[in-house]
């Protein structure tokens, strides 16, 4: 099964919440967690804000970045998403489960989750894909 985890959703994992199943997740056979450089370029803008200076240390931002690098499949960009989105912000990570195809997007993002789906793909809330894997 092919995953696209949105950038609040990264963000939930780097400062502890839901670290353990994660860990659960990212270490199934049957699950591919996708990555771009976008998105990690987003996550990386967001967790270098001041205010998780004091939740996260610049080796956990390193352990991080190094292991998506070593989990996840990286990919291209390749399509371009349409979508009556609120948050145009949120069109790139549309574009990218479209560019794979994903599955599954993962997201605590309302205004993708919102939507429920995208081009058939079905976006779910991290509760609701745990709940897929009996986790």
């Amino acid at each position: 099964m092919k995953v696209l985890f949105d950038t609040n959703l990264w963000i939930s994992f780097m400062i502890g919440k839901r670290l353990a199943s994660l860990a659960d997740v990212l270490c199934r056979n049957d699950v591919q967690v996708y990555m771009s450089e976008l998105l990690l370029d987003e996550i990386q803008t967001v967790i270098a804000r001041p205010k998780f200076n004091v939740i996260i240390s610049q080796e956990s931002r390193q352990a991080f970045v190094d292991m998506v690098d070593n989990v996840c499949h990286w990919t291209p960009i390749t399509k371009q998403a349409e979508s009556p989105i609120r948050d145009i912000k949120d069109l790139f990570i549309l574009s990218m489960a479209e560019s794979v195809p994903v599955d599954f997007i993962i997201s605590g993002d309302k205004d993708l989750t919102e939507l429920e789906s995208h081009a058939g793909i079905p976006i779910l809330s991290y509760s609701e894909f745990l709940n897929k894997l009996d986790l």
